[in-house]
């Protein structure tokens, strides 16, 4: 490889690192159960052979080359070398259905589809589809001469597609000047020591794990190591002895809950135990943390370190280190990203991290980039301290009839700190009220059920028993007991199926699709409000 002078790009990061430390282990995988590593070098060699790869394959600087596959070693390979060829990789969530993944490499405008397994993908976009293990495994079967020059800083490397929450994803386009300065400036802010052993397993298809897991560890030259699956987070944990874990809050309020039904909660050293033993740091964004788990991870003496940001940020605007953290708070704006609040709260965000635009729409990019400050659409405030305080998003504030503004996901977060909750939407746009929509944790369900000696023969008819409504009333009532009388809920409604991404309710990030809610669920929110007046 070899890189312009100056040039901030992911490969000039990774050449650096490679030449630094090239035997030293970076990264870790989990196959069976069993834990094996790769080098700096041997990376740098794998990433070699699938950049040869597909450049045999006709991938050139400026083709977008999408990846439609869980998180694995090859997935790493993959990116790593669209990125040193100068194509643009795009990324695709490998939750999406078919028809959306199709979706999205249309508009992209791709002519080269990776997929992670050999079946999948049907040839009816005209694409040319390689799997993972032709790319990997191949050596090029010709001596390829004249290698192309590692991209300059400015250079278009990445599109990711938003999750859509308030309509149409867009592709959000990220240059390498983008991602490396992220990176640095994300490692800058939180002080993550070069000893580090991170565990990661958010989907690398969003640009948060890529960010804060992937390019942060090439950027330091520490270790990192991928789960075997979602499902085997805890036991990896105990297997690789991680310091660092980076989350979103349905993972750690999982952990809770967990924790909780065992009655192990407040026992002194649980967490540090189920985690490992060795964890130093705990990184949380993606969405805002319940005041209660939150709560219950600082008592332990591992306060989730939470920081903010958005994909057309690269995507950290804030980040919280262990000697500045506060909770409630999404700590502070990284060296060399500026951040103002406008005269109606919004957040405004200017630096070498905002996006170059969205992919083949100007007028969104118009909208959304002013005088080169980014619009986020989220409000905020900051603390006496100088920590950031996200209230809500701007298109979501619920007007009541009474005229008051209220933030649904200020309560809905807070709700979110009981254990009997799996998911909430808040509703009541032009109610006198807030209602509530309300997932049950199937676990806790059953358990209180068990604890209070009913006997319920279905899942519906556990949700409307008249012993489990007054629980999950008295629930409410107290997590929400210090916030304003408009932010009270009044009805509310426990449902027997879970919010689905078939269905279009959430989003890969399991974020709320408000709207499609709204409307799949118009009959159950028009029943909780039939006698309002």
């Amino acid at each position: 490889m070899t890189t312009p002078d100056g040039e901030l790009t992911i490969p000039a990061l990774l050449l650096a690192t490679v030449v630094r430390v090239p035997s030293k282990h970076a990264l870790g995988i989990i196959r069976d159960g069993q834990l094996t590593w790769r080098t700096w070098q041997e990376i740098a060699t794998d990433v070699q052979r699938v950049a040869d790869n597909l450049r045999l394959a006709g991938v050139k600087p400026g083709d977008r080359v999408t990846q439609f596959a869980p998180n694995s070693f090859e997935w790493i390979l993959a990116d790593l070398a669209i990125l040193s060829l100068g194509a643009v990789h795009v990324p695709i969530h490998a939750s999406l259905s078919d028809e959306q993944v199709a979706g999205q490499v249309v508009q992209s405008g791709a002519n080269l589809l990776i997929l992670g397994r050999e079946e999948g993908m049907s040839n009816e976009l005209g694409l040319t589809c390689l799997a993972h293990s032709e790319l990997v495994e191949k050596s090029a079967h010709e001596i390829l001469k004249s290698p192309i020059p590692l991209p300059p800083s400015s250079a278009l490397a990445t599109i990711l597609f938003t999750s859509g929450t308030a309509g149409q994803p867009r592709g959000v386009m990220l240059s390498h000047g983008n991602l490396a300065a992220n990176a640095i400036a994300t490692t800058e802010a939180v002080g993550s020591p070069n000893d580090e052993t991170r565990l990661c397993f958010l989907p690398l298809s969003h640009i948060y794990a890529r960010t804060c897991d992937l390019y942060t560890w090439i950027y330091r030259g520490t270790r990192l190591v991928l789960a075997e699956s979602r499902e085997t987070i805890l036991r990896d944990c105990q297997l690789v002895k991680p310091t660092v874990l980076n989350g979103v809050p349905y993972f750690y309020q999982k952990v809770a809950q967990q924790l909780h039904a065992a009655g192990i909660a407040k026992k002194s050293g649980v967490l540090q135990d189920a985690l490992g033993g060795q964890i130093k740091r705990l990184f949380c964004g993606g969405a805002a943390i319940a005041p209660e788990t939150e709560s219950l991870f600082a008592e332990q003496g591992l306060p989730l370190l939470s920081g903010y940001g958005l994909t057309e940020t690269s995507p950290v605007i804030s980040a919280t280190s262990l000697e500045n953290y506060c909770a409630g708070s999404v700590g502070r704006p990284l060296p060399g990203v500026k951040v103002r609040i406008d005269e109606v709260g919004e957040i405004l965000v200017h630096g070498p991290n905002v996006m170059l635009g969205y992919w083949r729409d100007e007028e969104a990019t118009r909208a959304a980039i002013i005088d080169g400050w980014l619009r986020t659409g989220d409000l905020g405030e900051f603390d006496s301290e100088g920590n950031l305080r996200i209230i809500g998003r701007r298109k979501e504030i619920i007007v009541l009839s009474t005229g008051k503004n209220v933030s649904p996901t200020a309560v809905e977060r807070r709700i979110l700190g009981s254990p009997l909750v799996e998911s909430v939407c808040v509703v009541g746009e032009g109610r006198k009220c807030l209602a509530a929509l309300i997932v049950p944790n199937p676990t806790a369900l059953r358990e209180e059920i068990r604890r209070q000696g009913l006997w319920v023969w279905s899942r519906r008819r556990a949700v409307t028993h008249p012993q489990i409504l007054k629980i999950y009333r008295a629930e409410i009532d107290r997590l929400l007991a210090r916030l304003s009388r408009e932010q009270q809920i009044g009805p509310f409604m426990i449902l027997d199926r879970a919010f689905s991404q078939e269905s279009g309710e959430i989003t890969a990030k399991f974020s709320l699709r408000r709207k499609t809610i709204g409307t799949n669920f118009s009959r159950e929110i028009a029943s909780l409000y039939r006698h309002e007046k």
